[in-house]
């Protein structure tokens, strides 16, 4: 019991490590879409819409043509969107653009089963507004996937 205690004492001092909010974010997003895509009774290819940001103005097509060359033979692809934002390193939250709320219309009403994108930043660069989105989609047995992992 002294062994024990003086064992639990020790463990109490020793430093946490916390984890790389990146890559925890990365589990996060994988366990969606490996849940979405392993779903009792799933038969058929998963639908999913291309999601891009560009400047305004800008081209979304170079990023589309990336995102369909990913898809391609894995996914049915079920529409393409864009937002178009001021600054791509500082875009607006997601709830604030309407490419994105359309994205979410189509998820929740079956449209699609989830959101391709180049990069998490297309989404939110922020961790927790990322993160948020996230748990979004997973209450709606959705899933995102990106070409550029969150860890990179």
């Amino acid at each position: 019991m002294d062994r024990d205690n003086a064992l639990q004492r020790g463990l109490r001092h020793q430093p946490y490590l916390q984890p790389d909010p990146r890559v925890r974010l990365e589990r996060l997003r994988k366990t969606l879409m490996r849940t979405t895509a392993e779903g009792p009774g799933r038969t058929r290819t998963l639908r999913v819409i291309l999601y891009t940001l560009t400047l305004p103005h800008g081209d979304p097509r170079p990023d589309h043509a990336r995102l369909r060359a990913y898809a391609e033979g894995v996914w049915d692809i079920r529409r393409e969107i864009h937002d178009e934002v001021l600054d791509l390193r500082r875009p607006p939250a997601p709830q604030h653009r309407n490419g994105w709320l359309t994205s979410r219309i189509l998820l929740r009403r079956g449209v699609a089963d989830g959101v391709l994108a180049i990069s998490r930043n297309m989404i939110c660069p922020d961790d927790a507004l990322y993160e948020q989105e996230l748990a979004w989609i997973s209450d709606h047995f959705s899933f995102v996937d990106l070409i550029t992992p969150e860890s990179q």
